[in-house]
């Protein structure tokens, strides 16, 4: 789907306004007869509209009851009649950007929990009136943000679809919004909150900088740019790699792989799969691999561990109970340091793990008594995967991680274990940024570290998660590595 608009956040996205907003309830504040409250407190009080704003601050204060509010939002309000951009700026390459989106035919628009002729007036007085296509406020008529009324009727005055939308903020607020409204949704990290923030409300891309927006549309609308600043490419392998029952790499890639790496790029291969498996496929690359494999649960390099995170016992037995209740029968794959772990009498199974995904296989007559340190578990189900994974995630998500992996697959690791995060330490490790990282997925267990890279890429037969997550869509790896190639050549 082409990106066709931009919808922007106000405050902490186009605009700094956390010390306008903090001066001027502070003002309120003392004329009530409070202190003055630190002005990074007001990075939080933002985002739920001035109402909200102000009831934070005096409970912050010590009016807990909101006695004083009348005043002290009159004062407040007060403050912006007379001048709507008291102390605002404007971020450093906003202008730069909205111009070189518009040279792109891409629509724009704001959309603010601010009151809407306030927005109408900053958005004028900072910008004027010919740079966005909409304005949009707060008005009783719509709902407040997170609510995605405000985006969707924004869309539909810019006359494009929702999935046609980039929706931009620095909030919770903001990434709930845009995930509502179905657009896809972009964190940005010059604003009022964190980066953990806007992951764990499911930020589809997270930026650094205004200047990348033009960089990210582009790479949604035509792939991957022509001169990328690539440090290090990390893949996934089934459904990624290896499509339609392939068991082997296509010819050519492991000397595209070799060729990319004589030219000082790092090449990391992430699976759901065993290390003697990822092995087996790798074996002939002339240069070693990093490995993220056991969906993050293990962290490999020239023969040594460099992470390995497994369950406590009683999470561990936890798991096994919970699966056998809700799934009677179902088969398990326990990742140990030394082998695959499943149950004695299921000779097609077991023989599946072996000649088709190459695993080393054990068995026990009882899966729940294996005394051995756990980093995955595996569970098969032979139908309806991604449902019987939302079942896990509702059930356990608060304490483990959950994804479906492939067509028959729930894998589930530690908290916060995942691709995403062995990605994370391997870029700590190596000194190389999420600017400088390039990564390949296709499913639910992908879309943690597609966020990691701002060249995120989604393989065309990929699960709608993967590609929402992802900068931009291909048909092949290999051939985007050629391109990746050519471009450093």
């Amino acid at each position: 789907m082409m990106i066709k608009a931009c919808i922007f956040d106000l405050d902490g996205t186009l605009a700094d306004t956390l010390e306008s907003m903090a001066v001027a309830c502070n003002e309120a504040l003392i004329q009530a007869g409070f202190k003055a409250l630190p002005v990074d407190n007001y990075k939080y009080y933002a985002g739920d509209g001035a109402k909200t704003l102000v009831e934070r601050a005096l409970k912050d204060a010590g009016d807990v009851n909101l006695e004083k509010f009348a005043p002290v939002y009159q004062s407040y309000s007060d403050k912006f009649k007379v001048d709507c951009t008291y102390k605002v700026k404007v971020y450093d390459g906003i202008f730069f950007m909205l111009e070189a989106l518009k040279k792109r035919g891409i629509k724009t628009a704001v959309l603010s929990n601010k009151p809407h002729e306030r927005v109408l007036d900053v958005i004028g007085k900072l910008f004027g009136q010919e740079i966005f296509d909409h304005v949009q406020g707060q008005q009783d008529s719509i709902p407040k943000k997170p609510d995605p009324a405000g985006a969707l009727m924004t869309a539909k005055i810019l006359g494009v679809t929702p999935q046609e939308c980039m929706y931009f903020g620095d909030t919770n607020v903001d990434m709930q919004t845009g995930n509502r409204a179905g657009m896809y949704t972009v964190g940005v990290l010059w604003g009022f909150r964190t980066q953990k923030e806007l992951e764990e409300n499911r930020a589809h891309h997270i930026l650094s900088a205004p200047s990348q927006i033009p960089e990210l549309v582009d790479m949604k609308n035509n792939g991957m740019p022509a001169d990328p600043k690539v440090r290090l490419v990390v893949s996934d392998v089934d459904g990624t790699l290896l499509k339609n029952g392939m068991q082997y790499l296509e010819d050519g890639f492991l000397e595209t792989v070799d060729a990319l790496m004589d030219k000082g790029i790092v090449f990391a291969v992430a699976s759901g799969r065993q290390i003697n498996s990822v092995q087996a496929l790798f074996g002939e690359s002339k240069k070693p691999l990093y490995v993220i494999c056991e969906n993050g649960g293990k962290v490999w390099y020239r023969g040594e561990d460099l992470a390995f995170y497994s369950f406590s016992g009683e999470e561990y037995k936890k798991i096994v109970e919970g699966v056998r209740e809700h799934l009677p029968g179902a088969l398990f794959a326990m990742a140990a340091p030394d082998a695959y772990y499943t149950e004695e009498g299921h000779e097609e199974f077991i023989e599946a793990l072996k000649n088709q995904y190459f695993f080393q296989v054990a068995q026990i007559d009882d899966i729940a008594l294996l005394d051995k340190p756990v980093c995955k578990i595996a569970v098969y189900v032979s139908e309806d995967v991604q449902a019987q994974s939302l079942y896990f995630q509702k059930l356990w998500g608060d304490h483990m991680e959950i994804t479906a992996s492939g067509d028959h697959w729930i894998d589930i690791t530690p908290k916060g274990v995942g691709k995403g995060a062995a990605v994370k330490m391997l870029q700590e490790r190596l000194g190389i940024s999420p600017e400088e990282t390039m990564v390949f997925g296709d499913n639910e267990n992908d879309v943690s570290m597609l966020k990691m890279a701002r060249y995120s890429c989604a393989v065309s037969n990929a699960f709608p998660s993967a590609k929402r997550a992802a900068a931009y869509e291909t048909d092949s790896v290999l051939k985007e590595l050629k391109k990746l190639l050519n471009a450093i050549d």
